[in-house]
């Protein structure tokens, strides 16, 4: 887990990734190894484990304001909950002169979905792109990071004129970035219902699929709006850890 901590909000954001003893007697810690050494730290990283409420109200208080989770819990720290796509838009593909590249895009991922007969589940980042969210068990990091590699692919077979799967932004001419990096080991992507560090108060808001259109507006989904919003649609991203709904998936995507 981490977040971005801000001391006021023209100010820029620090991260803080290792607690080392700063965190408070509620909270649960995971230890890990670092992946990569740095001169004059130590070989550890002690995450923060955001597991109740009392963490996230202290997480709160602290001016965290975008939480970023891990796509796997300490349970099986090595096996991810879901495979992620990342859509992420250049300025170009949301401007006026083409406005439906993203959305072309984020249809093309739920046509292959179908197709397939796997679930999956989308939401806003908080800011200008999409994310999708395959819900998947007993598989490890590198091959939620092929499968995804192979569905942005699919994808951009499909709608080449909007997508890229360039990983050069100066190469990327304006397209749809398909991302599929965000499936490696403690990699993090915004949390459904995080505010994101943003000049409005936007949230990464999960959506019906019958919301992807070019009436979507994701600047309208905020910390004011999403109460009202989830009293009316309740928690749209409730069957991501549904156990029943990985196991029919990983299924489907042992065929690919």
């Amino acid at each position: 887990m981490t977040g971005t901590i801000r001391s006021k909000a023209s100010a820029p954001g620090i991260y803080i990734k290792d607690m080392e003893g700063r965190q408070p007697d509620c909270a649960a810690i995971f230890t890990d190894t670092r992946r990569h050494p740095v001169k004059g730290k130590r070989n550890r990283i002690d995450y923060l484990v955001c597991n109740n409420e009392a963490t996230l109200l202290w997480m709160v208080n602290l001016g965290c304001v975008d939480i970023n989770p891990w796509n796997s819990r300490v349970q099986h720290i090595g096996q991810p909950d879901y495979v992620v796509i990342d859509l992420d838009p250049s300025a170009d593909a949301v401007s006026p002169s083409s406005p439906g590249s993203l959305f072309e895009c984020a249809l093309s991922v739920k046509e292959w979905c179908d197709k397939q007969k796997v679930k999956a589940f989308a939401k806003t980042s908080g800011q200008t792109g999409l994310h999708f969210y395959i819900p998947c068990s007993a598989i490890g990091y590198p091959e939620a990071r092929r499968l995804a590699e192979l569905i942005c692919e699919a994808v951009h077979a499909e709608v080449p004129a909007s997508s890229t799967v360039e990983n050069s932004i100066a190469r990327r001419e304006g397209k749809v970035y398909l991302d599929p990096s965000q499936n490696d080991y403690s990699d993090t992507l915004a949390a459904p219902y995080s505010v994101r560090p943003f000049h409005i108060p936007t949230v990464s808001t999960p959506l019906g699929w019958k919301e992807i259109s070019l009436r979507l507006d994701p600047s309208s989904f905020t910390i004011d709006s999403l109460p009202a919003r989830l009293e009316e649609k309740g928690d749209l991203f409730a069957g991501v850890l549904d156990k029943k709904i990985a196991a029919a998936n990983v299924k489907a995507l042992a065929k690919l």
